[in-house]
């Protein structure tokens, strides 16, 4: 009967582990995904750390996601006090420019007044490419010279494989960019708070102008509608979707975790049938099952954390110690596979300013937060970060005794004291050979004199 029961037992555990192994996402949970695109990268925008890629290099139509760049020089030039949101901005004859006329736009025509905030979220949720370049003008104070600003701030950012000559991306055989410079544009586009709040706006009502009614704008970016449950994901923030039959179905998404942002970027994505008669866009499918195995694979985990206690520095003249702890100023999180043991994946090259070459040791009193030394990390890659201050974790105090005693030994050392020193021994060898030549002559004197009184006595016997 226990031999039956143990039987029973065992099988039922191995049905349970192929169970489990059926499970969606439980065999392939470290596995990455096949995705159904020309091209896709997710990227962690703090460290540039590529997590996933597809053809990130193959250059390709981005469509719409062009205006990420657009959106991007407008808000640095506000943070740059050259311009601000709420300025009132009037379309010129030039706002149509290199715009088809099967092009998403806001009807937004010469001589209408808008403020540059409402254009924002005109390009950026309604996709009005008229909105592009209308900010384009105003910001560049021509549309030509804003794109080659558009093309130089790419190369800032390590872009080499894209080419812009338009605003909004609509087709143009010259206007091309890849998976990995998008992602680059992205990681810079969500550092602006402004700008993932226009880009994960769902509905917006923008004013009426001195021309048009109020205008209701609705995101075609599905993955943020909760209307759209095949496509919605409730991680994903933005940025932008876009289509043209060149580049097919495009998506620019990003996703936050602790305060730190990863970036999606799927090109080329096509049309497909699915159950029910529906039509499925892969762009939002794609980037959704990027996103879920990210968040099935990967953490936010500390290679560096600012409270870590690096190591002890040796510190002369301290009061009760012998020693100083430093830690890293700035601490270094990195979106990792969950399984990845950090002590074997990353070295760390401590440099300890007092210890190089000719430097002076290390004395107390030290304050804390003093810059100490540094730290470079380096992965099994060759990536390095860094470098990062190491500072003081606490005050050290002087020793008043031991100061005393070292100022002693400094004054024993001095070149002044040595001249003293020996000084004073010259004046002292002198005196003694002064004194015993003295006292040798005094000595002499004295003989002399006695045997002069004695001759004189025996004279006078």
């Amino acid at each position: 009967m226990k031999h039956i029961i143990r039987s029973f037992l065992s099988l039922l555990l191995i049905a349970c582990f192929l169970y489990a192994l059926a499970l969606p996402g439980f065999a392939a949970a470290e596995e990455a995904p096949v995705l159904d695109a020309r091209a896709a990268i997710l990227m962690d925008a703090a460290s540039g750390n590529v997590l996933f890629s597809l053809n990130p290099d193959v250059p390709l139509y981005v469509a719409g996601l062009t205006s990420m760049m657009t959106a991007l020089l407008a808000a640095e030039a506000v943070e740059r006090g050259d311009i601000a949101w709420t300025d009132m901005v009037t379309a010129s004859g030039m706002s149509h420019n290199d715009i088809t006329a099967d092009a998403n736009i806001q009807n937004i025509v010469p001589g209408e007044e808008m403020s540059l905030e409402d254009l924002l979220y005109c390009a950026l949720v309604g996709g009005a490419s008229e909105a592009c370049n209308i900010i384009a003008e105003y910001v560049g104070g021509s549309i030509s010279q804003f794109v080659r600003t558009m093309n130089e701030r790419a190369e800032e950012l390590g872009c080499t494989g894209t080419n812009f000559v338009n605003t909004h991306g609509l087709p143009n055989e010259n206007q091309f960019s890849t998976a990995y410079d998008m992602a680059l544009i992205a990681s810079q586009f969500v550092q602006h708070d402004f700008l993932i709040e226009a880009a994960n706006t769902v509905n917006k009502e923008i004013p009426a102008t001195n021309i048009s009614g109020v205008r209701q704008l609705t995101s075609g970016n599905y993955i943020l509608r909760t209307d759209y449950t095949r496509y919605y994901y409730s991680y994903a923030s933005g940025i932008k979707a876009s289509y043209t039959d060149d580049a097919g179905f495009c998506l620019a998404s990003s996703m936050k975790t602790d305060g730190n942002y990863v970036v999606s970027i799927v090109l080329g994505c096509r049309v497909q049938e699915a159950d029910g008669g529906f039509y499925d866009i892969q762009s939002f499918i794609q980037t959704r099952r990027l996103f879920q195995w990210f968040n099935s694979c990967y953490s936010l985990r500390d290679v560096v954390s600012s409270l870590e206690p690096i190591t002890e520095i040796p510190v002369l003249l301290a009061e009760g110690t012998d020693t100083v702890v430093c830690r890293a100023e700035q601490e270094l999180k990195l979106f990792l596979p969950n399984d990845v043991d950090i002590r074997k994946s990353y070295t760390r090259e401590i440099t300890i300013f007092s210890d190089a070459e000719g430097a002076q040791p290390l004395t107390a009193p030290i304050s804390q937060g003093q810059v100490l030394g540094q730290l470079v990390v380096k992965d099994q890659e060759g990536n390095s970060y860094g470098p990062f201050r190491l500072v003081a974790n606490t005050d050290v105090a002087v020793s008043r005794i031991e100061l005393m005693r070292q100022r002693l030994q400094d004054l024993v050392h001095s070149k002044t004291f040595k001249f003293i020193f020996w000084g004073m021994i010259v004046i002292l060898v002198l005196y003694a050979a002064f004194v015993t030549q003295y006292r040798i002559r005094r000595a002499r004197q004295r003989k002399a004199e006695r045997e002069a009184r004695r001759q004189a006595a025996a004279s006078n016997k």
